[in-house]
């Protein structure tokens, strides 16, 4: 809603940015029920993770117009379904982070089955942050960054962010392959 109030004078970019926010308040309230019921994310609900990130990933692109690469490396092993929901949303809250603060032309997310490991990476070209500022809204770190963390490391992972001002930005989730369950 903000980029459509900074957009008042240009009809186009503003009729784009409302029907923006509308689809994500939508989803959020979809998203925001199914946990309430406990259920699995509406990507994963019939894919696994790598259709859920191709998903993701082709949705994010139609709304914001910034397209999204997909990659998937190594060897694609079953996941828990507490990993895929976890690098799953570690990858759609660093795309909206894309959306909302980085002035990105382009996007990539990786998904990599690394052994005993399971990686999932978000980068983009775009303005970048310094990650070891205070938080605040026009530093980038905000509650977005710390609940990615806090939903990896539950799961004895870890949370990676490399970014500098200009430079874009990349954050790398990457969870250990535990007990798998079915």
């Amino acid at each position: 809603m903000q980029a459509a109030e900074q957009a008042e004078d240009d009809p186009a970019a503003w009729r784009r940015h409302t029907t923006a926010a509308t689809t994500l308040a939508r989803e959020s309230l979809t998203e925001a029920r199914r946990s309430v019921h406990a259920l699995r994310p509406e990507p994963l609900q019939a894919s696994r993770l790598g259709e859920a990130l191709d998903d993701v990933a082709a949705r994010w692109t139609a709304l914001h117009g910034v397209t999204v690469q997909v990659t998937t490396t190594g060897t694609v092993v079953p996941l828990s379904p507490e990993t895929e929901v976890a690098l799953l949303r570690t990858a759609q809250e660093a795309l909206a982070n894309v959306a909302n603060h980085a002035k990105a032309t382009r996007a990539g997310v990786t998904l990599s089955y690394l052994g005993a490991e399971v990686a999932v990476d978000v980068r983009d070209d775009g303005r970048g942050f310094d990650p070891l500022r205070p938080r605040g809204e026009t530093t980038g770190s905000g509650f977005g960054l710390t609940a990615m963390r806090q939903r990896i490391e539950s799961l004895s992972g870890t949370l990676r962010i490399e970014s500098e001002p200009g430079g874009g930005t990349g954050i790398s989730a990457c969870v250990p392959l535990g007990v798998i369950h079915e």
